[in-house]
């Protein structure tokens, strides 16, 4: 793949990827935070067979999406965690079942605060509703925990 990057002076950065098999997508980013995405002609490499406006909301939610993984992170201090105990963080992804739904069990691991933006939500109940974004704090045995992570990673 190559990635070809543009200063468009007043309006953002082009971003033109061609893949290797020669496709090519265009991608400007403003300065307000949005994307406009275009799509080009396979016939015509210069001329966009098509194009969506992106939000910045929406282009995060997008990018989300095209990295689908569900990362978990151990948050433990120094030292070995107590009867294997573990406290981990895990992100809600884009495209994820309980996205808008309350997560109302954690397969046996406790969820003590979710990160949502730059705000710390301790202790949320059942009928809290995830968000695509969200990062839980979980503590639990590495299998529960497991569970947790598959029950996040499985699609819609």
């Amino acid at each position: 793949m190559t990635l070809e990057r543009i200063g468009l002076p007043g309006v953002g950065v082009s971003h033109l990827l061609t893949t290797r098999d020669g496709a090519r997508l265009g991608i400007v980013v403003r300065p307000d935070g949005g994307r406009d995405l275009a799509v080009y002609d396979p016939a015509d490499p210069d001329r966009a067979a098509g194009s969506v406006v992106l939000c910045a909301e929406e282009a995060h939610l997008v990018a989300d999406v095209l990295h689908t993984v569900v990362t978990l992170d151990h948050v433990d201090g120094p030292g070995a965690a107590a009867d294997g105990m573990r406290a981990v963080r895990i992100r809600v992804p884009a495209g994820c079942g309980w996205v808008d739904r309350p997560l109302a069990t954690s397969h046996g691991a406790e969820v003590v605060a979710v990160i949502r933006g730059a705000r710390v939500l301790p202790h949320p109940g059942s009928a809290f509703s995830l968000r695509a974004g969200d990062v839980l704090i979980a503590v639990g045995g590495p299998a529960a925990l497991a569970r947790l992570h598959d029950l996040l990673a499985a699609p819609c």
